[in-house]
């Protein structure tokens, strides 16, 4: 710090002498026609001189001085939620104390201050972000797309944006992060579907429960995806090209509520169509895995769209027509 200091007095000092018309290194005055001592810079190089004096010095001698250290700030544990063992339940008095934050607030930081309402010595299992984005995405807010490092992002669709919802990105604690956030009426729409929010928690738990009552841990209890052929009639074939993520939650919604069947991945799908020499994986300057669809993927209903990215930056989205997604349907039961 005093050798910054230093630099600074010496910078204002050349400032000074530049300001009167006089070189700081020869002491000899300028020549006429010099650019500083036309009156405009000659002021301006004064001000400047003036502010590093007054202000800038002044403040780093300042901060140089000892403070005395504060206290060590005394960490309080984070209160030990009881073990999860009964369904959630919120009741309209509980909800009723729920406050609307008016600024926006990310969809996790919402679901954080819902289960406050919960008491901590209740039992009852806490909502998690995936019970919220569930429901969201069978309710058209919400698409699974890919982001960086294979990471799943939950985005909203344009009905999500026309309800609140809006994607945002920033640099978190030094990462780029993408993630929703919800308005007042974003806010609202999910206290209005917060019955099917519990519901696909109490269903989670119910899972949990005969995984323990039968010896099984993770998700080994349930069956892989499979569909029948009339529940493949279900499905909402049209021409209109759709992402990988969207052909994966119209399969899911194939399948029953209480289905013992796992969902399928929209990865499983893409995976597939790189198998099957319909995609292609490359990689960009900055090591960025993208997909391309190759000439036998475009000749079956593979195609690119040009976009523009919420930065300005053009990028191709890959999406799957009709005669893609009947590909999907005729091998459905080989893709998991």
């Amino acid at each position: 710090m005093p050798a910054e200091i230093k630099i600074l007095e010496r910078a204002e000092m050349y400032l000074r002498s530049l300001s009167s018309g006089v070189n700081p290194l020869t002491e000899e005055s300028l020549p006429e026609g010099d650019v500083c001592r036309q009156e405009r810079i000659s002021k301006c190089l004064a001000y400047v001189a003036d502010y590093l004096k007054q202000k800038v010095m002044p403040a780093m001698e300042r901060s140089e001085k000892k403070v005395a250290p504060k206290p060590p700030k005394v960490l309080k544990p984070r209160p030990v939620r009881e073990s999860a063992t009964k369904e959630l339940i919120l009741t309209p008095e509980m909800l009723s104390k729920f406050e609307v934050s008016a600024e926006p607030v990310s969809l996790s930081g919402f679901i954080r201050r819902l289960n406050f309402l919960v008491p901590q010595d209740s039992g009852m299992i806490p909502l998690v972000y995936a019970d919220v984005a569930e429901v969201l995405s069978r309710e058209g807010v919400l698409l699974k797309e890919e982001g960086d490092k294979g990471k799943d992002l939950n985005l909203p669709t344009p009905h999500g944006e026309e309800l609140g919802f809006a994607k945002v990105e920033a640099d978190i604690r030094g990462h780029h992060s993408i993630y929703t956030k919800c308005n007042v009426d974003a806010q609202k729409f999910i206290l209005n579907n917060i019955d099917k929010c519990v519901a696909q928690a109490n269903e989670r738990l119910a899972r949990r429960k005969e995984r323990a009552e039968s010896g099984e841990s993770g998700r080994s209890g349930k069956e892989k995806f499979h569909v029948t052929e009339e529940q493949i009639k279900n499905y909402p074939t049209d021409e209109a090209p759709v992402p990988v993520s969207e052909i994966a939650r119209r399969l899911n919604d194939l399948l029953p509520q209480d289905s013992n069947v796992e969902k399928i991945y929209f990865k499983t799908i893409r995976d597939w169509f790189v198998s099957q020499n319909y995609l292609e994986e490359k990689k960009n300057a900055l090591g960025k895995i993208f997909f391309v669809p190759t000439e036998s993927g475009v000749q079956n209903g593979i195609v690119t769209q040009s976009r523009v990215g919420k930065n300005g930056e053009n990028y191709d989205a890959v999406l799957y027509n009709g005669v893609a997604q009947k590909l999907v349907l005729d091998h459905v039961n080989e893709l998991a």
